[in-house]
């Protein structure tokens, strides 16, 4: 099997500023509310809003929010894809478009 291209793997960047962003306006629409319900809570907004700030860069290091990799092949005379490794998305040809399984080593 030769690897003619390589792709993905990384950060999948629309998913991660949609959900930074949802929960941003999440997090100002309830620093509103509290500080409209008692007038005297700036402080604990600015701290919240804060926290709230950390807890969403800790969410996006938790959840895998990544593109599978994804790599071009072209088959030698003979050889087949590895089924329990690899998933084919996609033939053009003599190219092979696989993915990376889940779990698979």
């Amino acid at each position: 099997m030769d690897v003619l291209n390589t792709f993905g793997g990384g950060s999948a960047p629309v998913l991660v500023l949609l959900g930074m962003f949802l929960l941003g306006v999440a997090v100002f629409t309830f620093c509103f509310v509290i500080a409209a319900v008692n007038d005297d809570s700036y402080g604990f907004v600015a701290i919240f809003a804060v926290l709230a700030v950390v807890a969403v860069n800790i969410a996006a290091l938790c959840f895998n929010l990544r593109e599978p990799v994804q790599h071009e092949v072209t088959l030698r005379p003979g050889y087949v894809i590895d089924a329990a490794k690899y998933e084919i998305v996609e033939q053009r040809g003599q190219i092979y478009v696989i993915e990376e399984r889940e779990g698979a080593e």
